[in-house]
């Protein structure tokens, strides 16, 4: 299985979602997540802190409320159906409002290079294409950089062949001529570590959650599949994170949801031998953890979400692992 993959997806959302004035990479966790949550996120999906190979995208407009697009870096392939309905994205007149992003990714192994993108999603589709570009460009500062001003992108138009059809065709691309960019890094030096400063936390009356910090991870695998569930509480902000991948040989198809959220989603007692996960859309439904006293968990209740291709996924049952931790 692509675990390494599983970066796309963060890519495939933060691309649209992200301020435009931020710097982070578009492989990245959003740019308003808090840093704890973009630091622990960035341990489970297996992520360097700084990429240093270019990013291709190829931008295939919308059809019946999702947004679309291709996506390469080094030799990785990526279809991606982002969900726009569920897409919000607060105002940051606040510490930190509500973030959702709900997407499925179809990846594969290909060949990507600053001009070209190749790529077979087997019964899905293929894309075939090279970047001709317009002369526009733009630069991108890095803060905790020096030297050549850090990232530049170039804008054009992919021409070729993109083919694709998702399951139950939900959505169907057939094009030869697509708006896109190239981004890469240009002669970038960075400084190690940065400091950063703590996130401020707000009391929120009733929860235990709500003045520390509590987690939960839910995890259930096969040989080929696999699906998982994080939720961190800081304070009275939740990072609320849903994976779930399939292996078809070549090609891995990854769904994914993320909800960053202004309250409190945890709730558990002071033994941590029982707790509730509620979050709010995308997913829907309640989590419920339990502890026996012999050391066995179960993870059960209505919990799932909705995916691009694949609608009320469960997030909950008996073959999940669980893990519940909590702290000050």
């Amino acid at each position: 299985m692509i675990r390494r993959s599983l970066a796309l997806v963060a890519l495939a959302t933060s691309l649209l979602l992200a301020p435009a004035a931020a710097s982070a990479s578009p492989l990245d966790i959003p740019a308003a997540a808090p840093p704890q949550f973009r630091a622990a996120l960035r341990a489970k999906l297996h992520m360097k802190e700084r990429r240093s190979s270019a990013e291709l995208r190829i931008d295939l407009g919308k059809q019946h409320g999702y947004r679309l697009m291709v996506v390469g870096e080094a030799n990785v392939v990526a279809f991606v159906a982002l969900d726009e309905r569920e897409i919000s994205q607060g105002s940051h007149s606040r510490l930190l409002d509500s973030i959702s992003q709900v997407a499925t990714a179809y990846v594969t192994h290909g060949i990507v290079t600053p001009t070209r993108i190749e790529g077979s999603f087997g019964r899905f589709g293929s894309v075939a294409v090279r970047f001709r570009p317009s002369g526009r460009t733009s630069t991108e500062a890095l803060h905790r950089c020096r030297g050549q001003r850090g990232y530049v992108t170039r804008y054009g138009a992919f021409v070729g062949n993109v083919r694709f059809t998702g399951e139950r065709k939900y959505v169907a691309v057939r094009a030869h001529r697509a708006r896109g960019r190239v981004r890469g890094p240009r002669h970038v030096h960075c400084r190690r570590g940065r400091s950063v400063r703590p996130l401020s936390h707000r009391r929120s009356s009733g929860s235990r959650s709500g003045g520390g910090r509590a987690s939960l991870f839910a995890e259930h695998r096969t040989a080929t599949a696999g699906t998982e569930v994080l939720a961190f509480q800081v304070g009275d902000i939740a990072l609320l994170l849903a994976l779930a991948e399939e292996s078809l040989g070549r090609m891995a198809i990854l769904h994914y949801a993320l909800e960053i959220v202004s309250g409190s989603v945890i709730s558990h007692d002071d033994a941590l031998t029982s707790a509730t996960l509620a979050p709010p859309r995308p997913f829907h439904g309640k989590g419920i953890y339990e502890a026996a006293p012999d050391g066995t968990k179960t993870w059960s209740g209505s919990l799932s979400a909705s995916f691009p291709g694949r609608p009320r996924l469960a997030l909950t049952g008996p073959e999940f692992a669980t893990t519940l931790e909590a702290g000050f």
